[in-house]
């Protein structure tokens, strides 16, 4: 009987399925194709026998995974069942989303804690390779500056000899780290084959491939691969040159269909779509060399950044390790035994416990959609292109000031340290001291996470959110927050309370886990680190990083005692300096956008509303969350005095925030002592909501716009200000009515120049041009000008130093303002 008789009675017995038959059958023939030199008899044979060692193999394969399936479940209920809420409740909704995403409210790992401590473990690796390709002051193009050398480490991962000896070792750098996450990978239930000499993973820009069409990417790509070294991943067998075709389309539609982004990290061993799975894999398409590879990137892969692919490649496979070690190897099944499970935990027990459940099983398809990146994706690439270019515009133009509102992180990182257990002391300069190159090398080695390096294609920056869309608009937003200094200042901020913590581990090494102060030892058991793990940690060598100062590095305690011990340790420090510079979480955020993905109408009136709201938005998240914790497990003493620190820290800081930008903008400080305006003003410009302060006291915000404009997001305004600018005018003109379109064009400009607002040349930018500019466009700027003082003289009792119109300022600021006599 031949084969295919033998898989057509199988399909009549109902033991196969006509998919399974056809991907049996298509193998069979891919196969007999190899042995056609011979005999027909011959062919079928080895085409057999090759057929068997595969599906041995996939067989072997799923079981591995299946084990890993019931390990995992098992590992999750335990912990959910075992979950207690601060009142000691059982509390599976909480612990289902805390097992997605907590920052100290459970025991247990988390998705994204692991995440996170993947990427730093990983940074800290590749340590010399992030500071040889680091991004440069002025242009921000990462290994741009230092091109040649970038160039000569992708040929040394080729295996090509370059002579440059510091290329090789950072091309090993690489090679290890990539190595040990491609095994941590398939430890988890992964099937990724070791390749000598890989190479470098691709960047697929799905753009590109649609605008060349499917026929032409293939002509362009198919030579550029080393069909002969391309192998299954479970049965090692070579990829054949006539079934790259079909391999090929598999992968342009997986691409450019959202394939990529929304498919599972379980690489199915079984069915035509596992294999099509790996096919689409980094490590599965292979250069010839790295002469083709910089080819595909430069008209594939957005321009050829190496840097790039090693980045996004690090963050993918981080991202599926997480998922796939804490959730097992099919994540997204077992988000849906949560949400089952919470189901089956609420039948009976009412409709309040009912709504919690439907709300819980909403909040976890959201938060794993941000977490997976599916929410991100959007429904319309175009349309959701636009728009996020127009957003990243606009953060271009507007936060340039924001770098003085960050000044409150000095407030909030006290308070965090003080509750954790660290000294307070000495906040501001070792924020500064960060923000060198030698404090910023240890943070990496010992692993803490570089930010640059982290968010390449996908920048990440506070108040906004994700910096997404075209590459160029992305890269304005990213110089610009970068100039006004806030993107330096919150990764010094940050790698200080990540080395401070370190330093307090270090100087309690020798105390017994029963007799450290309480609040680190409170800190340790929130995050699931007991006697015996402290007893393993402190045995650890110390690390010095001179002038007498050792740290506890958890990259150390990973590698030398205990992997995941040493994660744990690394993401409970992460987590905890969310609260010290709080930036963003996908629980705090999605509490906004829900599950309105960019690209659509709904979607994009979201993130509108939400632009410029996600640090307060976190704020509340994580530091209300967090005196709730403590007042409803009946600290409250504990609970109101985190409260209080809060809003006093804040308060302070928030008032010396406003005041920068008061004197920023040209204007003498505000009067302190009419405290009835400046403190709740303080109190909101500290909580990350300066801009609704305005209106507790004048009917228009700093930036002109009404409560309602606000409101709906900038997004919306600057859709409004521009029908205005254009088709009002328009209106105007043809009713025979006076336009005053070049002082609105001019108010347009100024508030939508990517740049002008960078708080140290925003006035002179204002004063020196755009005003000037004003009077030949406006008859009447002297009286707008004039009325401009008199709303600040009115409604805040303040002076201009820098009058609106002038060239040069009257004066230094009257910093007496503060407090009139």
């Amino acid at each position: 009987m031949s084969f295919r008789d033998c898989i057509s009675e199988a399909v009549e017995a109902g033991e196969i399925g006509k998919a399974e038959a056809a991907r049996l059958n298509g193998e069979f023939d891919r196969l007999r194709a190899k042995f056609a030199a011979g005999s027909e008899v011959t062919a079928d044979a080895e085409a057999k026998r090759a057929l068997a060692d595969l599906l041995k193999a996939e067989t072997d394969h799923q079981r591995r995974k299946a084990k890993l399936s019931v390990a995992s479940i098992r590992r999750v209920a335990a912990d959910i069942n075992s979950y207690r809420n601060p009142k000691g409740e059982a509390d599976i909704n909480a612990a289902a989303l805390d097992l997605l995403e907590h920052y100290g409210t459970a025991k247990f790992d988390s998705v994204e804690g692991r995440r996170k401590s993947i990427i730093g473990m990983a940074h800290a690796r590749m340590e010399s390779l992030l500071y040889d390709f680091r991004k440069g002051a002025v242009r921000g193009d990462p290994g741009r500056w230092n091109k040649a050398r970038l160039e000569n480490v992708v040929r040394e991962a080729f295996g090509q000899d370059t002579g440059d000896v510091a290329a090789k070792g950072l091309a090993k750098t690489w090679d290890t780290t990539s190595d040990w996450l491609r095994r941590r990978f398939n430890a988890a239930g992964g099937a990724i084959g070791k390749l000598e000499n890989w190479g470098l993973p691709q960047h697929h820009d799905a753009r590109a491939m649609l605008k060349r069409g499917r026929e032409q990417w293939k002509a362009d790509i198919a030579p550029r691969l080393a069909t002969d070294r391309m192998r299954h991943p479970l049965s090692g067998q070579p990829v054949d040159a006539a079934d790259l075709d079909s391999i090929l389309d598999d992968i342009y539609d997986s691409i450019t269909t959202d394939g990529w982004s929304k498919r599972e990290p379980s690489r199915m061993a079984t069915g035509k779509g596992a294999l099509a799975n790996q096919r689409g894999d980094h490590r599965f398409l292979v250069f010839k060399d790295p002469d083709n590879w910089f080819e595909y990137q430069r008209d594939y892969g957005g321009g050829g950044d190496a840097f790039a692919a090693m980045m996004g490649h690090i963050n993918m496979m981080s991202r599926d390790i997480a998922a796939m070690e804490i959730l097992g190897p099919n994540p997204s099944a077992t988000v849906e035994w949560l949400k089952q499970a919470v189901a089956k935990n609420a039948a009976g027990k009412g409709q309040k416990a009912a709504d919690a459940a439907a709300s819980t099983d909403r909040r976890l398809d959201t938060i794993w959609g941000s977490i997976r990146g599916t929410l991100e994706t959007p429904v319309n690439s175009r349309w959701g292109g636009y728009a996020a270019a127009a957003r990243n515009l606009i953060t271009a133009s507007v936060l340039g000031g924001a770098t003085l509102s960050s000044v409150s992180d000095i407030g909030t990182s006290i308070l965090a340290r003080r509750f954790t257990g660290l000294t307070a002391r000495g906040v501001l300069p070792e924020l500064v001291k960060a923000m060198t190159p030698a404090t910023r090398r240890e943070a990496v080695a010992a692993g803490l996470i570089l930010d640059n390096a982290m968010h390449v294609f996908h920048a990440q920056a506070r108040y906004v959110g994700t910096l997404d869309g075209p590459g160029w608009s992305s890269y304005i937003a990213d110089r610009v927050l970068t100039y006004s200094g806030l993107t330096p200042w919150t990764q010094a901020g940050r790698h200080a309370f990540g080395l401070a913590f370190m330093r307090t581990a270090a100087e309690q090494a020798k105390t017994a886990f029963d007799d450290l102060p309480a609040p680190l030892r409170r800190t340790f058991e929130r995050h699931g680190i007991r006697a015996g793990d402290w007893d393993k940690m402190r045995r650890m060598p110390l690390h010095d990083i001179g002038k007498s100062t050792k740290i506890m590095r958890p990259n150390e305690i990973a590698e030398r005692i205990d992997e995941r011990l040493g994660e744990r340790y690394l993401a409970m420090i992460l987590d905890e300096t969310e609260y010290a510079i709080p930036s963003g979480s996908h629980r705090s955020r999605t509490a906004i956008l829900d599950q309105n993905r960019p690209g659509t109408l709904m979607g994009e009136i979201v993130r509108s509303m939400a632009q410029f709201k996600s640090f307060a938005a976190v704020m509340v998240f994580l530091h209300g969350r967090r005196i709730h914790q403590e007042i409803a497990g009946g600290s409250k003493m504990r609970g109101a005095a985190y409260a209080g620190s809060l809003l006093i820290s804040t308060t302070i800081f928030g008032a010396l925030a406003l005041q920068l930008k008061q004197i920023s903008a040209g204007r003498d400080p505000r009067d302190m002592s009419d405290w009835k305006e400046f403190i709740p003003a303080s109190v909101l410009q500290g909580g990350g909501l300066g801009i609704f302060g305005d209106f507790m006291f004048a009917n228009v915000n700093r930036y002109g716009s009404g409560l309602g404009s606000t409101l709906a997001g900038p997004m919306i305004e600057r859709v409004d200000n521009l029908r205005n600018l254009t088709i009002g005018n328009l209106a105007e003109l043809a009713a025979g009515q006076e336009t005053k379109f070049g002082k609105e064009l001019l108010r347009f400009a100024k508030g939508n120049t990517p740049g002008s607002n960078i708080w140290y040349i925003r006035l002179a930018w204002e004063r020196m041009l755009l005003d000037q500019l004003q009077y030949l466009a406006d008859p009447e700027a002297n009286k707008a000008f004039k009325r401009q003082q008199q709303f600040w003289k009115k409604e805040f009792g303040q002076d201009y130093f820098w009058r609106p119109g002038q060239m040069t300022p009257d004066r230094a600021p009257d910093l007496g303002a503060v407090a009139p006599g």
